[in-house]
């Protein structure tokens, strides 16, 4: 466990599958209840306040155990102790107490002696460990970078040209560019602009320009807009008598 972290990641694995089987099953629950009072599945899927947060539990949930977490190996050493070599003191000391011989015999007195030695080596350890960092997950080969400029939750990407591209979420949009730094390899990135236009569920592609928004708030729910990415304007209001439900470009370049 203190060299990489492989029992961790079983561990990780685990548990991931257990909470997202339970979450599952609350899912399913739910559908049932709609599909009883024969609602809209796709507005349902959408715009259900208990569905909408169920699927955001369920994807940080994922994202979580997806990232995986950082752990000091001296972190494990503690546990150890507290899990393994503590109870064994107390155990001893009970076994002992339910005797009727007076005082600690000589086999508790050599337990506990070589239990003490035992959480005090592990304690040393664990202090020289402490700053022993072992992270954890499935993507260590292959993560490049996170970016986490969004404060609430990521419902849409769209690749603009290049290295550019465009985020949509429950705060704005936002129009980022990924850098490598040609010297290390290193990826980083930055905000080229952001768009402060409200709860977007979707973005599109148009051209190398502009993009076409999908809302999720319920004023805009049958809006869908066209922006200019290096202006930040908005060209067209695209009105439609119900809901929008889907967004998507033809081959001619329309949506």
């Amino acid at each position: 466990i203190a060299s990489d972290g492989r029992v961790m990641n079983w561990l990780r694995r685990g548990t991931m599958v257990v909470v997202l089987i339970l979450l599952k099953i609350i899912g399913n629950f739910r559908k049932c209840y709609a599909k009883i009072q024969h609602c809209d599945r796709d507005y349902f899927y959408q715009y259900d306040t208990f569905y909408v947060y169920y699927n955001g539990i369920t994807a940080r949930i994922k994202l979580f155990f997806v990232e995986g977490f950082r752990f000091p190996t001296g972190a494990l050493l503690l546990l150890g102790i507290v899990l393994e070599d503590l109870p064994q003191v107390i155990v001893t000391f009970i076994v002992e107490d339910g005797q009727d011989a007076e005082g600690i015999s000589s086999t508790a007195q050599l337990n506990l002696l070589l239990a003490f030695f035992d959480i005090g080596h592990k304690l040393a350890e664990a202090w020289d460990s402490r700053n022993d960092v072992v992270q954890t997950n499935d993507n260590d080969a292959f993560l490049l970078h996170t970016i986490r400029e969004h404060k609430k939750r990521l419902n849409s990407l769209a690749c603009i040209a290049g290295s550019k591209f465009i985020s949509g979420g429950f705060d704005g949009m936002k129009l980022m560019d990924i850098e490598t730094k040609a010297t290390t390899g290193e990826v980083t990135h930055k905000v080229i602009r952001s768009f402060d236009v409200g709860s977007v569920w979707k973005v599109v592609k148009l051209d190398e320009s502009k993009v076409v928004v999908k809302f999720f708030d319920d004023e805009k729910e049958n809006i869908c807009e066209i922006f200019n990415l290096e202006t930040g304007d908005c060209l067209a209001s695209l009105h439609h008598p119900d809901r929008v439900t889907g967004v998507a470009v033809s081959p001619s370049g329309g949506c």
